[in-house]
């Protein structure tokens, strides 16, 4: 599986489980991204965000939307949200970082598991 499919499956998941529609998703989205209230801008914005999350797409960009996401109360809210861990200066950072990679991937497996489950 490709990263870009990896990071749809991520935020599709995250939707539903948010219980958000995708359009309301991609409306607030937009409004942290952007300062002006035009419905054009806003329409075309939700079809390419929609679109985004079912074609091939650079993964910097759905990762960009999942940025997004993670700032929304209800994401912060849930169990989906993942605090960060406090540098306390005992641990080298290379093997924190491989700890962090290592974390991130158990818990995006798990979510998937449980995606596919329910």
């Amino acid at each position: 599986m490709e990263k870009y499919e990896k990071l749809q499956k991520e935020i599709k998941f995250i939707i539903n489980k948010l219980g958000l529609s995708i359009t309301e998703v991609a409306t607030r989205v937009y409004y942290e991204r952007f300062e002006d209230d035009d419905p054009d801008e806003e329409r075309k914005f939700i079809e390419t965000f929609r679109k985004n999350l079912n074609r091939k797409t650079k993964p910097e960009l759905l990762a960009s939307y999942l940025a997004n996401i993670a700032q929304f109360r209800e994401y912060k809210n849930s169990d989906l949200a993942i605090s960060n861990a406090l540098n306390l200066g005992y641990i080298p950072t290379d093997i924190q970082r491989g700890l962090q990679s290592l974390s991130e991937k158990l818990l995006f497996e798990e979510r998937l598991r449980k995606n596919s489950i329910e």
